[in-house]
């Protein structure tokens, strides 16, 4: 899927994420950024530097666009995902939704869940 429709700060954010870029990644984000992820938060962007370096980089994680939709204010991008992380009791193939809010060219906030916009067993 085309990335080219996204606002450019997603477009860098997956870039980073899949180069990997560990500093381009986290200038994606505002300075008081928030990002909720497995059910806990990271606020501001040493946090989200921290969460990125255990979370994202130390697992080698791979990003794949599949679709993605403006939902009122937020866009929300469901994204394939793999690495190198403990797969038991998570669907295969592993669909992620992200919710960004974007503020002033910068992610404001990101909510990452389980998709439900995909069927979990589409590539089965």
């Amino acid at each position: 899927m085309e990335s080219s429709l996204l606002p450019p700060v997603i477009q860098d954010f997956i870039a980073a994420a899949n180069k990997p870029d560990r500093e381009a990644y986290v200038d994606c984000f505002a300075e008081d950024a928030l990002v909720l992820d497995e059910g806990k938060e990271w606020a501001g962007k040493a946090a989200i530097k921290k969460w990125s370096a255990e979370h994202h980089f130390g697992a080698n994680i791979t990003l794949e666009l599949k679709q993605y939709k403006q939902h009122e204010e937020e866009i929300v991008v469901v994204f394939k995902v793999d690495g190198d992380f403990d797969k038991t009791g998570l669907p295969d193939p592993l669909y992620l939704d992200f919710y960004f809010q974007i503020g002033n060219l910068k992610i404001k906030r990101l909510t990452i869940r389980l998709s439900k916009g995909l069927e979990q067993s589409e590539e089965r």
